[in-house]
């Protein structure tokens, strides 16, 4: 229910009516400043182009972020000597740090695999992959099975119905027992 107001929205001459009902034509005694509060008297109050705070408003602490940035990657970057085999090599911190998690890992450390585990979540299993894809092309023999299972792969999903397996002729067994060649 929505309340009625107290006040028409315009007076008679067409102009807005005030909420103090105060008249278009104020009298003398009205012009008078009346000081209250939230109205301070008129030698206290700001003169215009003067600031309330003078000194201005504290500055802010710059934000940690960068300088810690710059530190971390600073920190990382550094070169150390690492014994690898028989020699030794140069490589940054971050990359030791790499390796050694992943020989603590290959030793077992749950708390190297909780790390690597989610470096792997975070990147996915893709990046554990050699990046050297090989160039050499698979014996005919490795192709035909590698060809067969595809095929049947795609085959099982196009239809439910099962697809026998037939090996390439070079991988089949040309063994045959002495009975059965004279069958």
């Amino acid at each position: 229910m929505a309340r009625k107001s107290r006040t028409k929205p315009w007076d008679s001459g067409g102009r807005p009516k005030t909420r103090d009902h105060a008249s278009a034509s104020p009298s003398p005694v009205e012009q008078e400043y009346k000081v209250g509060p939230g109205r301070p008297p008129k030698e206290y109050q700001w003169k215009p182009g003067q600031s309330g705070n003078p000194k201005g408003a504290k500055r802010k602490q710059s934000p940690i972020d960068p300088d810690l940035k710059a530190l971390f990657l600073r920190s990382f970057n550094r070169k150390a000597k690492m014994t690898d085999g028989d020699g030794e090599r140069l490589v940054t911190m971050f990359d030791a740090g790499m390796q050694q998690l992943a020989v603590q890992f290959a030793k077992g450390d749950r708390h190297a695999r909780r790390d690597t585990f989610m470096i792997i979540e975070k990147f996915g299993p893709e990046f554990l992959r050699p990046s050297t894809a090989t160039d050499e092309a698979l014996p005919a023999s490795l192709q035909a099975i590698l060809d067969t299972y595809v095929n049947r792969r795609t085959q099982k999903k196009n239809s439910s119905a099962p697809c026998p397996v037939i090996a390439p002729p070079d991988l089949l067994d040309d063994d045959v027992p002495d009975d059965a060649e004279e069958k």
